[in-house]
């Protein structure tokens, strides 16, 4: 029979899950109480937080929340990120945090982006996007370009039409003097 204090933590991590973006499962054990501080400190304004979770009870809260079971990356202790904000500003935070900090620790051994299942490799892989804002960026003038090209296009065209057509009255008031 689960203690009340074990329902309240479950139906908070189905709740954080179910408001986050991504998670990200990493192992934290060999970090001291201010590592993790710091770490946390730094997570924090990206809408991210690191939470030191019992493997048993995320998997129950995963069950509660109708996603994909992470069975395979919840051996031993482990932490989660849950990210509400960007996920790839949150990822590079916590590889930056891991180069500079510790090399290897926490260990990133995967996560979830939504609803889909990430192995530490696509993790990495996430880090290595472009910022939110130049995705948007490059796709806006992705939109705009064929717009851009048709309206250069036919001012070319209109330019052309106005030079033949002065072209045409000066020869003509030349013939005509």
């Amino acid at each position: 029979m689960p203690t009340p204090q074990k329902e309240m933590t479950v139906q908070g991590l189905a709740e954080a899950l179910g408001n986050s973006q991504a998670a990200i499962v990493a192992e934290y054990r060999g970090l001291t109480v201010e590592q993790l501080y710091k770490l946390r400190n730094k997570l924090r304004p990206l809408g991210a937080r690191f939470m030191v979770v019992k493997n048993t009870l995320l998997k129950i809260a995963l069950r509660a929340q109708d996603m994909p079971a992470v069975d395979d990356l919840l051996e031993g202790p482990n932490a989660v990120l849950f990210i509400d904000g960007d996920p790839v500003e949150a990822a590079k935070a916590l590889a930056e945090y891991i180069r500079a900090e510790r090399k290897n620790l926490p260990l990133v051994k995967g996560g979830l982006l939504g609803a889909r299942v990430m192995s530490a490799a696509d993790v990495e892989a996430l880090t290595t996007l472009p910022p939110r804002e130049q995705i948007l960026g490059n796709l806006v003038g992705t939109v705009q370009s064929p717009a851009a090209n048709v309206v250069s296009t036919l001012g070319a065209v209109l330019q052309n039409l106005v030079g033949t057509l002065e072209a045409y009255y000066a020869s003509r008031d030349g013939a005509a003097a």
